[in-house]
């Protein structure tokens, strides 16, 4: 029965394995990579050529350095009456303290630049006194929870400024999938516009407005993929969101070296020497990315619970053995001392004789029917007894026999004949 069971058991493993595979295989890959000459579902291909389209098929220039570096290489010949656009889609951006830093002096220069991603690295918001609310989404995508959402560009705030409550806004461009519940919170009122909000009514696109520029905050990169533009008619939603900035820019950047940092830094690195090692290493990736964070975390704690539960033996407890008793001589102690107690002098002797008969026969191989002389010095001789201990043990034994009650030392003189026999015997 158990084989039949491992047989059974195998097969529905391999079946399961290979329905997985074939399931597998027929479904594209969802890396959400955003990346201008990719057509899988989350590539930014179909943005990227709408956004040439947008501007009427400019020059796009294509930035594969962290943003410090392209700062420094265009900073020198940065007019103040002609802007420059940058514009930055990506499922993660995370930047050191001097590319930040770059990005701030970038738009306070008088310049535009554009963001979109789930997560936005802390040093950048910081500077600018932002914050980002994604507990929801991630919850929702760590649960695989997937549904009909959507976002939606708005008009002025109809609550007090500053409150992130529900705003009036056009209509939704939706699609099936993880729900658009990613927004900004903590902004400065007097200096940033609503522009965008989630399926809640949240704001998930905003401008703020830093010195001469602007900076253009959106917390839903899925809205710009391929998947998203491609249904129904939300290639309008690019055409709306792209409308609130500013047209005709004296320079258009495209940028792809934050689409894959943990690649394009291993490679050129961001110039930030040993601060790029601590603000790059593997767990501050996973530190970063919530889901990853808590499967680390989840982990843990599920080693730790292993190694409490398997911390005790698994061999069952061996209970003791005690070392077998002789219960023979307990039962003639017992029997003796109730014979004793019952004071059957007799009788004990009677028994004790009895026992030694049998001790001569079995051992020595005499007949003790019959006790003569013969019979004693046949004894004496095989025991190797003195025959005068074998003569005094049998007269006891006769006077034993020829009387019909003992006392306490005829019967205590018998027992050491005995014994002095079983003694003397070789």
């Amino acid at each position: 029965m158990h084989k039949y069971f491992l047989y059974i058991t195998g097969c529905i493993c391999l079946l399961a394995t290979g329905c997985h595979k074939q399931q597998t295989r027929s479904l594209p890959l969802l890396n959400e990579t955003y990346r201008k000459n990719d057509t899988k579902p989350f590539g930014g291909y179909v943005a990227y050529n709408h956004f040439k389209k947008v501007f009427n098929d400019a020059f796009v220039e294509t930035i594969n350095d962290p943003f410090n570096v392209e700062w420094n290489r265009i900073k020198d010949y940065s007019a103040e009456t002609q802007y420059s656009l940058y514009f930055l889609v990506a499922r993660n951006i995370q930047m050191s303290d001097e590319e930040a830093g770059a990005v701030v002096d970038f738009v306070k220069a008088g310049n535009d630049m554009f963001i979109s991603a789930d997560y936005i690295d802390p040093r950048l918001l910081e500077k600018i006194k932002c914050e980002t609310q994604r507990l929801n989404e991630i919850i929702n995508e760590v649960r695989g929870t997937m549904k009909q959402t959507s976002v939606a560009l708005t008009s002025e705030p109809v609550k007090p400024a500053g409150d992130p409550g529900s705003l009036v806004s056009t209509t939704p461009y939706a699609y099936y999938y993880y729900p658009f519940l990613n927004y900004f919170s903590g902004f400065d009122s007097a200096h940033t516009r609503i522009l965008g909000v989630n399926e809640k009514g949240q704001p998930d696109y905003i401008v703020l407005f830093v010195g001469k520029g602007r900076l253009y905050l959106h917390a839903a990169p899925r809205a710009f993929s391929n998947y998203f533009l491609l249904t129904a008619a939300n290639y309008r939603y690019l055409e709306n969101a792209l409308s609130w900035l500013r047209f005709e820019p004296k320079n258009i950047y495209w940028d792809e070296y934050y689409k894959n940092q943990d690649f394009t830094r291993n490679k050129k690195g961001s110039g930030d020497g040993q601060n790029d090692k601590n603000n790059f290493s593997s767990f501050n990736v996973i530190k970063n990315n919530p889901p990853l964070l808590w499967a680390f975390w989840l982990a843990i704690i599920g080693l730790l619970l292993y190694i409490l539960v398997n911390i005790k033996r698994k061999q069952r407890v061996i209970n003791e053995v005690n070392p077998n008793t002789n219960t023979t001589v307990t039962f003639a102690e017992t029997v003796g001392r109730l014979y004793l107690q019952k004071k059957n002098n007799k009788n004990i002797a009677d028994k004790m004789i009895t026992y030694f008969y049998e001790h001569v026969r079995n051992n020595y191989f005499v007949n003790t029917a019959q006790v003569s002389p013969e019979f004693m010095n046949t004894l004496s001789k095989k025991s190797g007894v003195p025959i005068a201990v074998t003569q005094e043990l049998f007269g006891s034994i006769e006077r034993v026999n020829s009387s019909r009650n003992i006392s306490d030392a005829e019967l205590l003189r018998l027992n050491e004949l005995i014994q002095k026999f079983y003694k003397k015997r070789t």
